[in-house]
C-alpha cells in the first residue's frame, strides 16, 4: 500500500472508517457530519486535505467513495481499531473513554510492528479472560482462540527431584528463551531451540560442552519422540495440561508436560533425565 505523506487527523479517520462501513447511499457529507455528531463543514474541510492525499474520490452526484489505496488505508485502521478496543477494555478503562482513546492512538501512527506486539499482548489477555478458574485443560483448546502464526512464552524445565536445593534443570540451559508455539489451522506445536552448553565438570574440572540431542514428551500415558527440524525440537501443544491461576489481569495461564531428554557431549551421552518443562501465558 503506498505511504501516506502526512498523518491523518481523528476526525479524517473516523470518516474513512464511515465510509469503509455505510451503505453506498449513505456516503454523503451530509450524513457523515450526521453519523459522526460533527459540522458538515468540518467534514468537508477534511475532505480537501484527504482528496488531496488520494485516498477519497467526490463524485458529481455529491456521493464520495474511497479510492484504492483509501479503502486499503480504512481496512488497516479498522483492523487496528478493533485490536485497540479490546486491548483498552481489558485494561479496565471505562467505555465512554474507549473511542476517544482509540482515535487518538490511531492518529499518533503507530508503526505495524508495535501494533503486531499489542494484537499478540491483547491476543493473551483474551486467553486469560476465556480460561480464568479453569483447573485442567490442554493447550490444543488455547489454540481454538488463535490465529494462525507464532507466539512466543516464557518457560521454565524444573527437575524431577530437587537437587542441592535446587529445582531448575540443567536441560533449561539446553534451549533458547522463550519458546515458540506456532498455530495453523488451529493447531499448535511448541518448538524450542537447542543450543551448546558449557560446564565444568565435576570429576576432571575441565569445561565441557554437550547439547540435548534427544528428548521425548509424555502424551497420553506414554512417551513418544519429539519432531526435530535442524536446531529445533517440537512437540505438539495438546501435549501440555493448563491450569489458570489467580484472577483478572493477574490470571496466569500455567501450562506443563513431562520430558525425557539426553545430553551429548563430545562422543558421550549422559544419562537420560526426567523433567518438567512448564509455559506460562501471563
Amino acid at each position: 500500500m503506498p505511504e501516506i505523506s502526512q498523518a491523518l487527523a481523528p476526525l479524517q479517520i473516523q470518516i474513512l472508517l464511515h465510509y469503509l462501513e455505510a451503505e453506498p447511499s449513505k456516503r454523503t457529507v451530509t450524513d457523515a457530519a450526521k453519523c459522526l455528531g460533527t459540522t458538515k463543514w468540518a467534514v468537508t474541510r477534511a475532505m480537501d486535505t484527504m482528496e488531496k492525499l488520494d485516498i477519497v474520490e467526490r463524485l458529481e452526484n455529491r456521493k464520495t467513495v474511497l479510492t484504492v489505496t483509501g479503502k486499503k488505508l480504512a481496512e488497516k485502521y479498522a483492523e487496528q481499531k478493533k485490536v485497540l478496543e479490546q486491548y483498552m477494555q481489558y485494561q479496565d478503562i471505562p467505555p465512554a473513554q474507549v473511542q476517544d482513546n482509540v482515535l487518538r492512538a490511531l492518529a499518533a501512527g503507530f508503526s505495524d510492528e508495535f501494533m503486531e506486539r499489542l494484537a499478540e499482548q491483547e491476543g493473551r489477555m483474551r486467553l486469560k479472560e476465556l480460561f480464568a478458574g479453569r483447573q485442567d485443560f490442554h493447550g490444543g483448546e488455547i489454540c481454538n482462540y488463535l490465529k494462525d502464526g507464532s507466539y512466543y512464552f516464557p518457560f521454565v524445565i524444573y527437575r524431577e527431584h530437587i537437587k542441592n536445593y535446587n529445582n531448575i534443570s540443567m536441560g533449561n540451559k539446553g534451549f533458547e528463551h522463550p519458546c515458540e508455539l506456532i498455530v495453523k489451522d488451529h493447531e499448535g506445536m511448541i518448538y524450542l531451540e537447542v543450543k551448546t552448553v558449557s560446564a565444568k565438570s565435576m570429576s576432571s574440572g575441565k569445561k565441557m560442552e554437550g547439547r540435548i540431542d534427544k528428548m521425548q514428551y509424555l502424551y497420553k500415558e506414554e512417551f513418544r519422540d519429539a519432531g526435530v527440524d535442524g536446531r529445533h525440537v517440537f512437540f505438539p501443544v495438546t501435549a501440555l495440561r493448563f491450569l489458570s491461576m489467580g484472577k483478572g489481569r493477574d490470571t496466569l495461564l500455567h501450562g506443563s508436560v513431562c520430558l525425557r531428554m539426553q545430553c551429548s557431549v563430545g562422543d558421550m551421552h549422559m544419562p537420560e533425565s526426567m523433567a518438567v518443562f512448564t509455559v506460562f501465558i501471563h
